[in-house]
């Protein structure tokens, strides 16, 4: 009975460390994608920085730009701040939005979020879970 009580415990410990071990490298999965996302140094061409298919980012400009194109047909531009202005916009339903001004029936996990800093542009995607940074251009 002995012998069995501790193949049982030995078990039960072994089962018990092996989950806090597979629990930590989840936690450690997580803080790597949350740097990622922090770090993911975006390339853009001619000064365009694509965020998905409806979205590019005007990273050579004096001011904060936003080129949207909600169908195949249509183009629309969004102007901003001065660059050396901090800004926040929401693109959602193909419309640029200050987060004071958001839709009824705003749903963020259909919007894209961009940071218009100092020195970089940095974008979250909601619907596709992707984000990173553009480095600013200067003229």
């Amino acid at each position: 009975m002995k012998i069995i009580s501790y193949a049982l415990s030995v078990l039960l410990a072994s089962t018990l460390f092996g989950v806090k071990g597979a629990n930590q490298d989840t936690k450690s999965h997580r803080a790597e994608e949350r740097d990622m996302f922090a770090t993911r140094w975006q390339l853009s061409k001619g000064g365009i920085g694509m965020v998905n298919k409806y979205l590019y980012i005007v990273v050579k400009s004096a001011r904060n730009e936003l080129i949207l194109k909600p169908t195949e047909e249509t183009e629309d531009k969004w102007y901003g701040k001065s660059v050396t202005k901090a800004e926040v916009v929401i693109v959602y339903e193909g419309k640029v939005w200050s987060s004071q001004g958001l839709p009824n029936g705003f749903d963020l996990s259909k919007a894209v979020v961009v940071s218009f800093e100092s020195d970089k542009i940095r974008f979250f995607d909601f619907q596709a879970m992707s984000g990173g940074y553009y480095e600013r251009i200067g003229d």
